[in-house]
């Protein structure tokens, strides 16, 4: 648990060479949701920094130690209150002793688990993904498809490392000859001139990212840097070309998951709002919920099969539910994500199927919501969340977070500028303003944070 540092390279490569399983944990946790990464998870032992050591020590008051056997302190004096039988050894003493002999052992081979990478949790309990070496190996390799990376592209780094788009970064960067620029964290403001201070060619967008930049006042030198693409996930059609356009870069759209070996498609040939084609190593289908293979143009669920094994996960660690509910007897992934495929083979995200509700007998994506109310010029953000339909079902509730500025606004403006905007059945009936969302550092709404009662909304029906 510690931030963007060298150090977690270190940490990464010793694991790696003496056959041990890493875990990265959100910087960010604390609380209720750190116990439950520490239940789950188990370790061993701990490297953490000095900024959580108060957070940890709250945690293991409220549980216990479980199996703890070490904890690594970095960059801090501060002492631990430990039981007798767990050790505290300062990181700095470790790193600078060389005289120490590594062990000889064998390390991890292609098919060890290297990693253990816990999903967001933006629906549901955390699940601990179990990453070979293989998979991050081609984690990289479809993140250098996506970037176009090689010798002497410099990548802007921002993301966690406790994310799988940060750590598969280090094998981008070692295998393509890479050169990364590491920040701290995500600045909106300062993000362009930490581009130009570094010569970054390459950035990275997740979540919310780019409408977050372009919120950022227009600059004359927005085009004064030497970034030529910018690559992730979540370039809506609006975005997409405004971003492109007042940045001069050229956006490579891209989908995947951790549990496939993080890349599993990615957009090339500029097709705006596709999320793009197969990677040569795997295949993709849309399916219904009737187990056909859907028409193009229709709207499916996601599934990804890999040509070659190894790159689809081996499991979910210590959730055996969890992995036979997604691995299918066929071979075949079920992400739990929509999408429709053109004639051309083109894929179009179109939300998660877990993100999908059903109101007034119709399906709706909660993706496809926020889409349209996010372009309403007075929302920053927002967030759709399904509550108890009195007749059965659901009814949707839509968390709003207003821009600077706009704070008078009421509900019922928001619910008459859907009206031309969407269908009847997609219009929420439960309206609530929040002044900020908890999020993952990939940027996403932690939805299962937010409140599903109707007593804190106005009522679009009443």
């Amino acid at each position: 648990m510690i931030p963007n540092h060298p150090d977690f390279f270190y940490m990464v490569f010793a694991c790696a060479k003496i056959g041990l399983t890493y875990i990265p944990f959100n910087t960010n946790l604390k609380g209720p949701n750190l116990d439950l990464l520490l239940e789950l998870s188990d370790p061993r032992a701990l490297l953490v920094d000095n900024e959580f050591i108060s957070v940890i020590s709250e945690s293991f008051t409220r549980q216990g130690y479980h199996n703890l056997e070490y904890i690594f302190t970095r960059s801090t004096q501060e002492k631990l209150k430990l039981p007798d039988d767990i050790k505290e050894i300062p990181f700095e003493f470790v790193s600078s002793n060389t005289q120490t002999t590594p062990p000889n052992v064998p390390g991890a081979g292609p098919e060890d688990v290297l990693a253990i990478s816990y999903t967001s949790g933006t629906t549901g309990v955390p699940k601990g993904v179990l990453l070979t070496d293989r998979m991050l190996r081609a984690c990289a390799k479809g993140a250098a498809i996506a970037n176009e990376a090689g010798p002497g592209e410099v990548m802007l780094m921002w993301e966690s490392f406790c994310h799988i788009g940060g750590v598969q970064m280090i094998c981008v960067c070692l295998m393509y000859s890479s050169i990364m620029a590491l920040l701290p964290k995500f600045s909106a403001s300062q993000f362009w001139d930490q581009a130009r201070h570094y010569k970054a060619t390459r950035i990275h967008y997740l979540g919310s990212v780019l409408p977050i930049l372009l919120k950022q006042p227009p600059r004359p030198n927005d085009k004064d840097h030497c970034v030529k693409i910018a690559w992730g996930a979540g370039a809506t059609v609006q975005f997409w070309e405004e971003f492109a356009n007042r940045f001069g870069v050229e956006i490579h759209e891209a989908y995947g998951m951790t549990e496939c070996s993080s890349l599993t498609t990615v957009c090339l040939d500029g097709t705006v709002g596709s999320i793009g084609k197969p990677l040569p190593y795997f295949e993709v289908r849309i399916m219904r919920d009737d187990g056909t293979e859907a028409s193009p143009g229709e709207i499916g669920e996601i599934q990804v099969k890999a040509k070659q094994d190894g790159l689809i996960l081996k499991g979910y660690f210590r959730n055996e539910v969890a992995t036979k509910k997604c691995l299918l007897p066929d071979g075949w992934f079920a992400t739990g994500d929509l999408a429709y495929m053109d004639t051309e083979g083109h894929l179009f995200f179109k939300g998660r199927s877990k993100d999908s509700l059903r109101i007034s007998g119709e399906n709706v994506s909660a993706w496809e919501v926020e889409r349209i109310i996010n372009d309403h010029p007075a929302v920053e953000e927002c967030a759709i969340v399904g509550v108890p339909g009195e007749l059965g079902g659901d009814d949707m509730k839509v968390f709003i977070k207003l821009k600077p500025g706009h704070e008078g606004i009421a509900s019922k403006e928001i619910a008459d500028w859907c009206v031309p905007r969407m269908a009847k059945f997609q219009i929420p009936r439960y309206y609530t303003f929040i002044n900020s969302f908890e999020k993952t550092v990939s940027q996403r709404i932690k939805k299962n944070n937010l409140s599903r009662s109707t007593q804190d909304s106005w009522d679009r029906t009443r």
